[in-house]
């Protein structure tokens, strides 16, 4: 069995099990002779990476394997005629209908920026954060945010899609925390314009796919000074946007940059777009890396200090982010599945997981257990959300 995406999938090709819908309803069935009929129904549902059977080519041209064929769509048209199906079908036309909603959304914030910069066209701040906040909400209900961006998987590496994504991070969070509604929408135009200096930098340092040498870096850095005075050409644009340009790679205990500012000195809002920063930045898939776990992000943050952030606005997002996995479908690191069903309260990227055969593993337990050396198992992590 090995794991392979989409777009090198060919017909003949046979499943080597379940292919399910981020709702984990099953969409083609294990030991499925896949056509381009179903190849193409996989990408209707967003689906990027398939489980196949080994050196297992079918011949669709032989009579036994069309008749073959014709008895599994038979049997695959019974499994999309049921109800859980109905559910799915709802569950994937609202990522689709958000998907759709997103890419207008950076189409135009593009358009808007590039007119901006190079026509001199008016910087249209306001209407690019009303189209933002309309993604939170589709048919009057809130959508599950994290939901949609765990299953939004792309590989452009835009500028764009990664501001969209931390503005909607920290809109979430700042409801976490209970701010106003006014604060709510400061921060997220904190986090939509968090990265527009990044489009001052010069092309080729900005998308290198691999590794940024020292002087690089120092370049990239600049993108924080670089946003900030951006974002002044605009007097529309309130001066905590700006702020969030310039601080959100600031860490309170003085170890981020441009400044090396601690604690107060850094602006309520900055500090939140920050932890979504590294959030979107950490679970997106690049060019050059694979998308991280968000458990593996949350264990990130907790190894990393959370003195470094502020620690109501960390706690309360690493508490609310790791709750908002609950009861999902993981793969863990030693090869079994199973769902997540509690949330350990002191140790939030270590959950207790139900396995398929329903043996319960407690990874905080299992964690700690490989750390004291106080047996032989080794220790056991979440590898993947699906």
């Amino acid at each position: 069995m090995r794991q392979i995406p989409i777009t090198a999938l060919t017909p003949g090709m046979v499943t080597a099990e379940d292919i399910v819908s981020y709702d984990h309803v099953t969409i083609v069935p294990k030991g499925i002779i896949l056509t381009e009929n179903i190849i193409s129904r996989l990408e209707g549902y967003s689906i990027y990476y398939v489980q196949i059977e080994d050196n297992l080519i079918v011949d669709l041209s032989t009579p036994m394997v069309n008749a073959a064929i014709l008895t599994q769509d038979a049997s695959m048209a019974n499994l999309y005629n049921s109800g859980n199906t109905a559910e799915a079908t709802a569950a994937d036309r609202q990522l689709q209908r958000f998907s759709q909603g997103f890419a207008r959304c950076a189409e135009h914030y593009e358009s808007n920026l590039m007119k901006s910069l190079h026509r001199n066209e008016p910087f249209r701040a306001n209407e690019l954060l009303k189209e933002t906040l309309a993604l939170l909400r589709q048919d009057n209900q809130d959508i599950s945010l994290f939901e949609m961006l765990l299953n939004m998987h792309n590989t452009e590496d835009s500028v764009y899609d990664h501001c969209i994504d931390v503005a909607l991070i920290s809109n979430v969070l700042a409801r976490w925390l209970n701010f106003s509604e006014a604060d709510q929408m400061m921060a997220t135009a904190c986090g939509l314009f968090h990265d527009v200096g990044k489009f001052m930098l010069p092309a080729g340092v900005l998308r290198k796919p691999g590794k940024l040498t020292p002087d690089e870096f120092e370049i990239i850095k600049t993108h924080t000074t670089e946003g900030f005075h951006l974002l002044g050409r605009y007097s529309s644009i309130p001066d905590p946007v700006k702020n969030a340009a310039l601080m959100h790679h600031e860490k309170c205990d003085g170890s981020g940059y441009p400044y090396g500012l601690t604690g107060d000195d850094i602006d309520k809002f900055s500090k939140i777009v920050t932890i979504a920063d590294i959030f979107d930045a950490m679970t997106s898939e690049r060019v050059y890396r694979a998308a991280m776990c968000p458990f593996s992000v949350i264990k990130y943050f907790e190894d990393d200090g959370i003195q470094k952030y502020e620690i109501k606005y960390i706690l309360t997002f690493l508490e609310n982010v790791s709750n908002a996995y609950l009861n999902h479908r993981v793969t863990l690191s030693n090869g079994m599945e199973g769902n997540v069903i509690f949330i350990n309260p002191n140790n939030f990227s270590q959950p207790v997981v139900r396995t398929e055969n329903n043996e319960i593993i407690d990874l905080q337990k299992s964690y700690y257990q490989s750390m004291l050396q106080l047996s032989n198992q080794k220790n056991i992590s979440i590898e993947t959300i699906m």
